[in-house]
């Protein structure tokens, strides 16, 4: 990689994350911590980051709106763990929506083989993925197409799904803390996310470490109100053990 496309690299990680050090990056991209440094001071004499000791931050505070392709990098690994766990949550012969994401979208991943069950989902991640299995029963659920979500929301999204009664739904979020509780940056992915959960018979809202203690503007609910709470965030930090008192939230925290 040369030194232009790795320093956009790293730039679009620091976007994302907030943050990055110097010994992760070098060791990510396969080069010396010299170079990694160079790198840094490049962007931060460009005026989009901030040195620190040991790395850099990123100048600007909302790091949601993000695309997807840039999203998926962010604690991949996490989210497959979180994918995983799910499976054992899914029931033979059950109807299950997955809703837009990068977290759904591995949760996708690793729940495709649920015997005889049928799928709904308004993400284009998500049904390009599972199209490519013959052997399951796969539902497209139309909207207005949103770039940064790639996937579908909005009035048809919501007068659509309004026909059905979902067995299981998957949900995402940018943001999670007690006090405010599950909320996004979008009014219409927040409208459309909040439609589809009354038409649930059980969510499961699925989020990354990296989604807790943000609060946006768009609430879609109150964490106590979902089923299940699947994250990497570990058992012993003071946001899950607070949620952990009054709502099912399950660590995948290895």
């Amino acid at each position: 990689m040369n030194q232009t496309k790795r320093q956009v690299f790293i730039l679009d990680k620091v976007k994302v994350n907030g943050e990055v050090t110097s010994k992760h990056l070098a060791e990510e991209l396969n080069v010396s911590l010299m170079t990694i440094n160079r790198d840094l001071k490049a962007l931060a004499e460009s005026g989009d980051v901030e040195l620190v000791y040991g790395g850099a931050v990123y100048k600007k505070r909302d790091l949601s709106e993000y695309p997807m392709t840039i999203k998926s990098e962010v604690n991949a690994h996490g989210k497959k763990l979180i994918g995983e766990y799910c499976k054992q949550l899914v029931k033979p012969y059950s109807s299950i929506f997955i809703e837009t994401g990068t977290t759904t979208f591995a949760v996708a991943q690793e729940i495709f083989r649920a015997e005889n069950c049928t799928f709904y989902s308004n993400s284009l991640m998500v049904l390009s993925t599972l199209s490519k299995y013959e052997d399951i029963s796969l539902f497209s659920v139309p909207g207005e197409y949103r770039e940064l979500s790639q996937g579908f929301l909005g009035v048809q999204t919501i007068d659509y799904i309004k026909n059905f009664q979902f067995d299981l739904v998957f949900i995402g979020t940018e943001g999670i803390t007690l006090d405010q509780g599950v909320t996004l940056p979008d009014e219409i992915d927040a409208y459309t996310k909040k439609a589809i959960i009354k038409q649930a018979k059980e969510v499961v809202l699925v989020a990354d470490k990296s989604k807790f203690g943000i609060a946006h503007l768009y609430k879609i609910n109150d964490v106590k109100d979902f089923d299940y709470i699947i994250t990497d965030l570990p058992k012993d930090h003071e946001s899950f053990k607070k949620m952990s008192q009054v709502t099912n939230i399950i660590s995948v925290d290895e």
